[in-house]
């Protein structure tokens, strides 16, 4: 349906030509979701030109006065040829070209807008959606702009280093999918193991990147790929239920306990989660803490004079597999930038550069081990996550760390270490959300 009215638009005319297997890659497996989008360019310079664009046509089509939205049923045909149209208009990079100085824009998402500034040197996000990632640049006095996530995004543009102006950006949905409609959709898709799920799913959070149904989107995405045994997308799908593993029913916690035990996936488990009296919460606890988590890069290693340590040739296949990893990774995060595991606005460069930092390292940092060892050894936990505060760059990191120290004592029934913990966390971050996580410590000990 999508396909015929999209074919009357302009700004799309060239969709036509393309299908879902097209797209997708049939003979790969590839799915829609699988939509690539470069991180942000905030500042002035020119932009990476997206490999493979060699003899690409662009597409541009001028501003109209008002951005026509054309409501449509909410059906898995429908979803899937507007996440067609979108990932055929991120390909041939088609552009919404205003040549006026305006304070205020709108942009169909998929779309690149293209507008000029006023002597203006650089610019730079202020505000956006909840896990948007949009890409800017301003080269040669006009900006670019393109997002796949609906919202407002706030620019700001500066001369001689101070802020000039700012712009709001508003990112459209070219058509009305009701955000109920769409979550019964999933919900649907999910309990017959509809892979169609997955689309709509990705187009749920391009179109409601904080919508009143992510936590259940999280978790019914999470339970498919549980249910269907793959880990791939069980490692995807833990990014979004990770943050709010605490507000799940017993019930979902286990299964969010199982499915990270499948992908071999560690997750942070809140103390108060141990005090269940659940019986299938406490039976997945016990079954995800006994189970065999250790890393997949870990050297095969040989005894000798009663001292461990790791042949070359086993070092050489660790690496390799370190690489991998980080290859495998890095995959992952071009996709968790789409479907929402990715929070703030991290850029596609920022990404490679972890993604390369964690292909070249050869050793875990003390956070990594103590995060390793919060569930399953709270002992060494502590050990390790002490360390990295005294000699870890960690700032950004430090509440979860107090946090996580409070909540490995509470394991080991040491309530003077917890309120000590707790009470540095408050002294120190006191608005931080690790500091509220912290109330149910508080009280767990009393």
């Amino acid at each position: 349906m999508l396909k015929k009215l999209a074919i009357t638009l302009v700004a799309v005319v060239f969709v036509g030509c393309y299908n879902l297997d097209n797209i997708s890659g049939k003979s790969s497996g590839g799915s829609i979701r699988e939509i690539e989008i470069a991180g942000s360019q905030q500042t002035g310079g020119t932009t990476t030109p997206t490999p493979n664009t060699t003899n690409v046509e662009t597409v541009e089509t001028k501003p109209q006065q008002e951005e026509k939205i054309i409501s449509v049923d909410v059906n898995d045909e429908n979803v899937n040829d507007y996440l067609t149209i979108i990932k055929a208009n991120l390909r041939t990079f088609a552009k919404k070209v205003d040549d006026n100085i305006k304070n205020q824009y709108t942009v169909p998402i998929g779309e690149t807008l293209v507008f000029p500034v006023d002597n203006e040197k650089a610019i730079k996000l202020s505000t956006s959606p909840k896990n948007a990632n949009p890409k800017i640049s301003l080269t040669n006095g006009k900006v670019s702009f393109r997002t796949v996530y609906q919202g407002q995004y706030v620019l700001s543009t500066y001369v001689n280093g101070s802020v000039n102006r700012k712009i709001t950006v508003s990112a459209i949905s070219k058509y009305d999918f009701d955000e109920k409609d769409l979550y019964n959709l999933i919900l649907q898709d999910s309990e017959k193991r509809d892979k169609d799920v997955e689309n709509a799913v990705t187009l749920y959070k391009m179109l409601y990147p904080a919508g009143r149904y992510s936590k259940e989107v999280n978790y019914l995405f999470l339970k498919y790929a549980y249910e269907i045994r793959n880990n791939s997308l069980i490692n995807e799908a833990l990014a979004g239920v990770k943050n709010d593993f605490s507000s799940y029913s017993d019930s979902e916690k286990a299964t969010i306990l199982r499915a990270a035990k499948l992908a071999n996936k560690s997750i942070f488990i809140p103390s108060e989660v141990y005090n269940t009296n659940n019986s299938d919460l406490k039976n997945a606890l016990n079954e995800y803490n006994n189970s065999s988590k250790a890393p997949v890069d870990r050297a095969t290693s040989t005894q000798v004079d009663n001292r461990t340590v790791a042949t070359e040739k086993n070092k050489a296949k660790t690496q390799a597999r370190e690489d991998e990893t980080s290859i495998a990774d890095y995959a992952r995060e071009k996709v968790r930038s789409v479907v929402g595991g990715i929070s703030g606005t991290t850029s596609t460069a920022t990404t490679v550069a972890s993604a390369k930092s964690k292909a070249g390292a050869s050793t875990e940092s003390y956070y990594e081990k103590g995060m390793k060892n919060i569930n399953s050894n709270p002992r060494v936990a502590i050990d390790n996550f002490k360390k990295s505060l005294s000699s870890e760059k960690i700032q950004d990191k430090k509440p979860e760390i107090y946090y996580n120290i409070a909540s490995s004592y509470a394991k080991l029934g040491n309530r003077a270490e917890v309120t000590k913990y707790i009470r540095l966390l408050k002294q120190e971050f006191p608005s931080s959300s690790w500091t509220k996580k912290s109330e149910a410590l508080s009280n767990l000990i009393k």
